[in-house]
This record gives C-alpha cells, structure tokens and sequence, in this order.
C-alpha cells in the first residue's frame, strides 16, 4: 500500500514538470523546424535563399561580372509586333520574258552561233539555216519588187504621153492598174518575208546584193537575254516545229508561294514580301501579283505569285527561298527580345534580373515577329530581364547542374 502511493506521487510530479517544459519551450525553434521540413516537400532537390528564390535557378553574378561579360538588360514592358506569316516559296522564270525559239522553215544547220550561258541582245543571229522554201520566197519577193519597178516605168510613160495627148486615155488607166497590182503584190511578198523573221534591213540588203545566197536563213533573238537551252547542231536536219534554243531574261523573276487556308485573309495582292536565301544569306523584296483564290489538292496551299527585281542575276530559278509576309501590327502588353530566350530540354526560359545575379523562369510565349516576342508568364511588366548573349547564363546553369548531380 505505501509503494502504490509512492508511484502514484511520482507520476503526478513527472505531469507537473511536463506541462511546464511545454508552457516555456522556444516557438521559433518549432517553426523553424517546421518550415523547413515544407520546404524539404516542396524543393526536394534545391534550396530556398533569404529572398525567396530556389538556388538551383540562380546565377550568381555581381555587376561587374554581368558588366564583364557584356550581358546588357531591359526593362519588360508593352510594344507593338509586326506579325508575320512564314513560308516557303521557289523562285521560277518569269513567263513573258522566256522564249523558245522554234524555226519557221525547216532546214539544214550551217551555223549554230550561241551555246549555253551565252548573253544575247534583242536581232541578234543565234544560228543560220539553209532553205530551199526559203529560197522560194526570197525569189517571189525580188520578182514582186522587179515588176513593181517595170509598172512603175509603164505608168510614167504612159502619164507623159496621155498628157501630150499621143495616146489614149484608157492606156493611162490600165497602166495605173498594172502599178497598183505590182504595188501589191510587193507588199505581199515582204510581209510574208516578215513572218518568217526577216526584218526591213535584211530586206533592204537582199535587194542591193547582186547574187544573194537566197536558201540563207537567219533565226534571231526576240529579246535580250541569256541563252538556257540549246537544241540544235551544225550540219543536221532541223524541223520548224523543234525549239532549237531557250532564251530568258532574269532581270525579272517570280516567287511561286504556298499560302495555307488560315493565313488567306491576312494576304493581298501589292503587299511586300522579304525573300531570303539563308545559304548565300541573301535578302530582297517582292511584290505579291497574284493571289490563287483556289486551294490546290496537293499541296493544301493557294498558290500566290510574287515579282521579285533580279538585276543582277543573283537569284537563280529552281532555287527554294523563305519568304515572311507581314500583314499586321499586335500590341501585346509584354514584349521582349527573342535573344533573350534560351530554349532548355524542350522549354523556354529567360533570366531575370535579382540582387544574387539573375533567376531562371520558364515563360509562356505569345506572338511574335523577326525579332521580338510576346510574353504571356514568366515576367511582369517593369521587371529587369538578360537581352543579350543568354547563352552565357544558359552554360553557366548546365554546368552547375552537372555539378549537381555529382
């Protein structure tokens, strides 16, 4: 009986002496504890600094060192953006400066002037051939224009005559008919010489030979140009219906373009278009003058025709080009440069300015043009973010990281 009291006093003092050790223990030290256990769940692989930010994102940097590296900052803020739509286009030959030359009469080839790549001007002789159609109507022409002379003759003499009164009236008159007809029948023969691309000088110079090679033909050039194709050699049978050269003007070019369904309504003929070519890095503008309003099957794409300068020859048909149509200005609340993202395992970052150095955020992008986008999280309007030379920030968080893991 006197042991059970003995215990029974022990407990109720060991009681006593718990509940004032609770009453007086240190509070901070508890929530310190407990903080830092919510802290442990919510960044189990990083830790948290006194303002808030996880380590593992930042780069610690002072001024001098971001001066150093040349890393410039901006201050986020509202823009405008110039939305561009980008495709692709190939650049093709202009269709009313490409000329087949084809014959007009068959014949034997005596001369094949210009090969491959040469440059020719407008009259100029690509190559001669030997006719004997053309022969024929050589020969029709210089007899037309000899009667025409002898009835001209006719009806000078027979106008001196009717007016000394020597012969009769109905003489004069037939002589007029006769000039009439040979008149004619001379400006027959030389339209016929026309159509077969005889211009008035080689006609000219056909009346003053005094034995012209009548089978002579010559085929010359319809415009300046440089010749693309060639088709024909010397001594062999040419038809009148074979292209025996191609000539084309590359001064002007087209850009055939694919235009998707969406993007229709945002493209019109007369607007601009930049056109590169990133292997000669090479830039220049078009101008839409044609717009398909028919979707092609193949493609899923309406086809639109942009005409594009080329001078100087340096934009070559068949080549594949990129073209950008800018069709509209977006304001955008937050708009920051496109250097200052850094793409990371398939994400979009941007670092922005703390007192360590700079933060790693993921930000959620928007629209954007050539050299500007639209940030829709990751960044508030007057915060200070990296603009320039991010992939220094990028290499530095790799490689602490990496060392990280080690």
């Amino acid at each position: 009986m006197k042991m059970k009291i003995i215990y029974t006093f022990i407990g109720l003092v060991l009681l006593i002496v718990g509940a004032v050790a609770w009453q007086f223990w240190p509070i901070s030290s508890i929530k310190k504890e407990s903080h830092s256990s919510e802290i442990a769940e919510a960044n189990p692989h990083g830790h948290t600094d006194e303002h808030g930010h996880q380590e593992e994102n930042i780069i610690p940097l002072t001024s001098d060192q971001i001066k150093d590296l040349g890393i410039q900052t901006k201050i986020a803020g509202p823009g405008e953006l110039s939305v561009t739509i980008s495709t692709r286009g190939k650049i093709i030959l202009h269709p009313d400066r490409l000329s087949h030359i084809l014959p007009k009469i068959s014949g034997v080839a005596k001369e094949a002037r210009k090969n491959i790549g040469d440059r020719v001007k407008e009259g100029e002789v690509l190559a001669i051939l030997e006719s004997r159609e053309m022969a024929d109507i050589k020969a029709n022409y210089l007899a037309a224009k000899e009667k025409e002379g002898l009835a001209l003759s006719l009806l000078e003499r027979e106008k001196r005559l009717h007016e000394k009164k020597v012969s009769a009236e109905q003489d004069y008159i037939n002589a007029k008919s006769v000039y009439a007809e040979a008149k004619i029948n001379i400006q027959l023969a030389k339209q016929k010489l026309h159509a077969f691309g005889i211009d008035d000088d080689e006609i000219k110079g056909l009346s003053n030979e005094n034995d012209p090679d009548l089978r002579i033909y010559d085929i010359r050039s319809p415009m300046d140009g440089i010749v693309i194709a060639r088709h024909i050699n010397k001594g062999e049978f040419i038809e009148n219906t074979v292209t025996i050269y191609e000539i084309a003007d590359l001064s002007t070019i087209w850009i055939e373009i694919g235009i998707y369904p969406k993007d229709l309504v945002r493209v019109k003929e007369g607007q601009m278009v930049d056109i590169s070519l990133p292997v000669d890095k090479k830039i220049a503008q078009a101008k839409i003058i044609y717009l398909s309003p028919i979707i092609q099957d193949e493609t899923i794409t309406a086809k639109a025709v942009a005409e594009l300068k080329n001078p100087s020859g340096n934009w070559r048909p068949g080549s594949f080009v990129k073209v950008n149509i800018a069709t509209e200005d977006v304001f955008a609340p937050i708009v920051i440069s496109k250097e200052a993202i850094q793409e990371i395992e398939g994400k979009e970052f941007i670092f922005v300015r703390v007192p360590e150095g700079f933060e790693k955020r993921q930000a959620q992008l928007g629209v954007s043009d050539n050299e500007n986008v639209e940030i829709l999280s990751g960044l508030s309007s007057g915060e200070e973010y990296a603009s320039s030379k991010t992939f220094l920030l990028k290499a530095d968080l790799s490689k602490k990281e990496a060392e990280h893991e080690h």
